[in-house]
């Protein structure tokens, strides 16, 4: 599977695949994440317990947890970057990574639940294929599901076994899932709680063992998620939390489940009128389809040979009875094991609700009273477990119709189709993509070379901004000084009070503020700076008496070429 799924990859990511050195979606999110990753690996046989004090917004702390720390997949990528694997190529690794197994750990929990390699596979292109996966393709940490399906899988095993080894994996999965995107790590508690939950009602009496095996679980969770909780919340005192009405903006409505993503080369145009920015939603109409095939009443048919428990928890009929439509209501077929197509039916109906945000009923209990889900922006997001769900139930969907099928032959023509079909709604046109430069400019070493063996420096990158900072945090990944530019989800307010000062530098207030936050050079981009602002700063800088030039050196990027000029603050 796992060479079948990076196949697909490299051919619906075009021409990801062919630029992995030095290509990225664009120069923002993409190279704020290249460092994320690149600091993890830096910092961890240094300092782990100043992980999260990174080298952005100095001298502020914690300034990781400011965005997302992506520890689990910064963590197994970090052998390569200790290795000399290029920060660019680590990225776009761990990037095409979150398609890959993703799509393969799904297509074994599908095959686990029905005994169909075809329903599993059929289910792995969904999930690995959603074209919200290419509307956020400068988005890293959204890839990252990786663990998703393997937790799920892990449960199944529990519920089957009751073993603790695989209450250890289910614990596992569930806080790698957690510590590889923080979206995703807070949208599975509610996720779980309905489809795992679901399964355990209808189990009506929970083992002593199996009771043991979710204990087990539950503790490596919190062992491994308290830290980083610890980190978010002392970052949250310092950056705050998101207002309702941006929450508002972020929320999902029904017709954004009609919405591909731009790029998509069957809908893109077809179904304009339904996008909306971060909100495109389309899990595909095969998929759906064959989801419903998942849902439809099955004839109950007896065995007295098999062991399949039938029966319906008194708490999950009322559910039916209140809450799902006649034709849903199907009976419980042993929902630990074989048949959970409920439960996941249930979690699709969750995901859906809490995606809508502030126009759901779940999301503003969720704001209001759970604090992490203040510091979410997009509640559309959680169309990602939506998308899972229908995976799932489509594999589900596979199995059935392909069951009724007696000639293997006929059947194999059967996956070929749907795959086909699948993978052309979800096609999309060539990925664009930025080229980056694969070195920094040697300014940097210039300035390395001028302190010596002193401490760590501290620098002031010029200008400032949203569009220039996140370059000057890759930059960063080939010298590792301190920054107080910094790029991420959320800003300090310190920061905002900085770059507030810069709009009359060189003068004496903003020399001022870059000393007392304890700056020791400034280095000045000509190529990141528009008209002659480069050319008439210049002379002005090298006549004050309480700077030192250090390096001026030629440099070039896709602006222009000019150079940058580095100088030491003398106090």
């Amino acid at each position: 599977m796992l060479v079948a799924f990076t196949a697909l990859t490299a051919v619906m990511t075009y021409p990801q695949v062919f630029h992995l050195r030095d290509h990225v979606h664009d120069d923002g999110d993409p190279l704020l994440n290249t460092w994320a990753l690149a600091w993890v690996a830096h910092q961890l046989p240094r300092a782990p317990a100043h992980l999260f004090d990174a080298n952005i917004f100095y001298p502020e702390r914690r300034t990781l947890a400011y965005s997302e720390t992506l520890l689990v997949p910064a963590t197994l990528a970090a052998p390569l970057g200790w290795l000399g694997v290029g920060p660019l190529l680590v990225y776009n690794i761990v990037f095409l990574s979150g398609f890959i197994v993703s799509g393969a750990g799904t297509a074994l929990l599908v095959r686990t639940l029905t005994g169909s390699n075809a329903a599993g596979f059929i289910a792995g292109l969904v999930f690995a294929f959603l074209p919200y996966r290419i509307d956020h393709f400068p988005h890293l940490q959204l890839q990252q599901t990786q663990c998703l399906p393997f937790a799920m899988w892990a449960f199944h095993r529990l519920m089957r076994t009751g073993r603790a080894r695989d209450g250890v994996l289910f614990g596992a999965f569930t806080a790698g899932q957690m510590l590889s995107c923080t979206y995703y790590g807070l949208f599975l508690i509610p996720y779980m709680v309905v489809v795992c939950g679901a399964m355990l009602i209808a189990e009506r009496r929970v083992s002593t063992d199996r009771l043991v095996a979710l204990v087990v679980a539950a503790a490596i969770v919190l062992a491994a998620v308290t830290p980083v909780g610890i980190a978010y919340l002392g970052a949250r005192n310092v950056v705050g939390e998101r207002g309702r009405q941006e929450v508002v903006d972020g929320s999902a409505t029904w017709r954004n489940y009609l919405a591909p993503a731009e790029a998509n080369a069957l809908y893109g145009g077809v179904f304009a009128r339904f996008m909306n920015a971060e909100r495109r939603l389309f899990p595909g109409f095969v998929a759906m389809a064959f989801a419903i095939v998942a849902l439809l009443p099955a004839e109950t048919r007896r065995n007295a040979t098999t062991k399949t428990r039938r029966h319906e928890g008194l708490l999950v009929q009322r559910i039916l009875r209140a809450f799902v439509p006649s034709w849903l209501r199907f009976r419980l077929r042993d929902l630990d094991g074989a048949d959970a197509r409920l439960a996941y039916a249930f979690g699709l109906l969750l995901a859906f609700d809490v995606s809508l945000g502030f126009n759901g009923f779940t999301y503003p209990v969720l704001y209001e009273y759970f604090l992490p889900f203040r510091a979410i922006r997009v509640p559309a997001r959680m169309g990602l477990f939506a998308g899972f769900s229908i995976a799932v139930l489509a594999g589900y969907g596979v199995a059935r119709v392909a069951g009724r099928i007696e000639s293997r032959g006929a059947r194999r023509a059967l996956v070929a189709a749907v795959a086909l079909a699948m993978l052309a709604e979800y096609a999309s046109k060539p990925i664009e993509l930025a080229t980056i430069r694969t070195s920094a400019p040697a300014t940097y070493a210039d300035i390395v070379g001028d302190r010596g063996d002193g401490p760590t420096a501290t620098l002031f990158e010029f200008p400032p901004s949203p569009y220039d900072d996140p370059t000057y945090l890759y930059y960063s990944t080939f010298h590792w000084q301190n920054l107080l530019n910094g790029y991420s989800g959320f800003f300090p307010p310190s920061y905002g009070r900085l770059t507030d000062a810069m709009r009359e530098f060189p003068d004496e207030s903003s020399l001022g503020l870059l000393r007392a936050r304890g700056a020791n050079y400034l280095v000045v981009h000509g190529e990141r700076l528009r008209g002659d602002r480069y050319e008439t700063l210049i002379p002005v800088l090298d006549k004050r008496s309480d700077l030192a030039l250090v390096s001026r050196r030629p440099w070039f990027d896709a602006r222009k070429h000019s150079e940058i000029s580095a100088y030491r603050l003398l106090y």
